[in-house]
């Protein structure tokens, strides 16, 4: 919850539109589909998600408890490490879990800023 709310704090314009887009994408075809969309259409929105996974609550179920490793903003770099995961198709499930949770959560924060700005703006015209 915490990184979905970070991900609304971005100043990525459109972001409901992203966010929607990016758990359908998500969702009909899969984690690689998604980043490598992401990276097409907004690498600001992918970094967040990236930051998601090398928290170190979340890390910790894909790289070895002691390794330093952790997913890299590169992307030919992240698409390795993200190979490396795919290898163990529990790991890859748990991942797009995470990731539609976050984006679904992201997408709800999203609707309630837009409703907030509003909101706002009729208070002011009254």
């Amino acid at each position: 919850m915490k990184h979905a709310q970070e991900i609304n704090k971005s100043q990525i314009s459109n972001l409901e539109n992203i966010l929607r887009k990016a758990l359908g994408v998500l969702q009909e075809d899969g984690v690689y589909a998604m980043f490598l969309w992401l990276e097409d259409k907004d690498k600001e929105a992918r970094n967040k998600i990236i930051e998601l996974l090398n928290s170190d609550k979340i890390k910790k179920y894909f790289f070895d408890n002691n390794s330093t490793k952790q997913f890299s903003e590169n992307f030919s770099e992240f698409c390795k490490e993200l190979q490396n995961v795919a290898e163990d198709i529990d790991k890859l499930f748990f991942m797009k879990k995470i990731l539609e949770r976050t984006l679904t959560y992201a997408l709800y924060h999203a609707k309630v800023g837009k409703n907030d700005k509003a909101g706002e703006n009729n208070v002011g015209k009254m």
